[in-house]
């Protein structure tokens, strides 16, 4: 389900599909809001048509979304943080045409629950126990955060996302873990129950950003499939990519470990969206438009 949305000049009205197979105004622009609602830590569409358009942004959640070309417009991909509260928040559209002139459109995005769980107590061994001192997470957080908002316009990935492996999944996306000193954190990403050694693959087709060890994540490689879009997959045991490399979907980067802030071997995969880690689960669900 989706909301369409007409912007003719100064007139802003909210219509159903039907109704806008009737608009024939020349200068009309329509929003579409491929969403009735958003989960924390979930992504969503929005896409722009109609004549002479040169792009646009969209501002929600106290974050910049901009516009990308497709066919037959342009469309942008909202991304809401896990920890978002539950409510409506504004959401506000700028459209850009050819003339010069701008269109603003505001209305409200609905943010639902995104189900979280909590698990059970973590135990770290004691030879990682160093890794839960909270600089050491900080420190990691901030070099994840300044890949995680570079945008790169171009978009090198076609369809939709698939699974790094085929593997049996443990930890959810989102969930509450405490640790055993005491510490809580939130889940980032999915994990895989999978022994040393086997095969990690691509979720979709970009460059590779990051290939190396990291205090936390361990091994790990980080892909950039532009849009502001990131897949990271961490714990590796081996790593057979480098920096500037571009990859395939489905292509082996490395193979599953038991490196970094883990309990056991693994693999731990994420989803950035313009900065904000979502569930991988779901944005592999996700339509994107061509």
């Amino acid at each position: 389900m989706f909301r369409k949305l007409l912007v003719a000049s100064a007139l802003i009205a909210l219509l159903g599909f039907g109704a806008l197979m009737h608009i024939r105004a020349r200068d009309a622009v329509v929003i579409a809001l491929n969403f009735e609602f958003l989960r924390q830590g979930t992504a969503g569409v929005v896409t722009l048509s109609g004549p002479d358009l040169v792009g646009g942004v969209a501002s929600a959640f106290e974050r910049t979304y901009p516009f990308f070309p497709i066919t037959g417009g342009f469309a942008a991909l909202l991304a809401v943080p896990m920890e978002q509260r539950i409510r409506d928040y504004p959401i506000t559209v700028t459209v850009y045409r050819a003339n010069g002139d701008t269109l603003t459109w505001e209305g409200t995005v609905k943010v639902a629950s995104g189900e979280f769980i909590r698990e059970p107590t973590f135990i770290l061994p004691s030879e990682k126990f160093h890794l839960l001192d909270m600089s050491v997470q900080e420190n990691e957080d901030a070099r994840m955060n300044s890949i995680y908002s570079v945008v790169t316009p171009e978009r090198f990935w076609e369809g939709q996302f698939s699974l790094p492996a085929n593997a049996p999944t443990t930890s959810p996306f989102g969930s509450v873990r405490d640790f055993n000193d005491g510490s809580t954190r939130r889940h980032g990403g999915y994990d895989f129950r999978m022994p040393v050694g086997m095969p990690v693959k691509a979720s979709a087709s970009g460059r590779v950003v990051y290939a190396r060890p990291l205090d936390i994540h361990g091994n790990n490689v980080i892909i950039d499939h532009g849009w502001g879009v990131f897949s990271n997959y961490s714990h590796l045991s081996q790593i057979f990519v480098v920096p500037g490399q571009i990859v395939l979907q489905g292509e082996v980067i490395g193979l599953s470990g038991n490196t970094g802030r883990s309990t056991g071997p693994h693999l731990h995969w994420e989803i950035a969206v313009n900065g904000v880690l979502i569930n991988p689960m779901d944005f592999i669900r996700l339509k994107m438009p061509t």
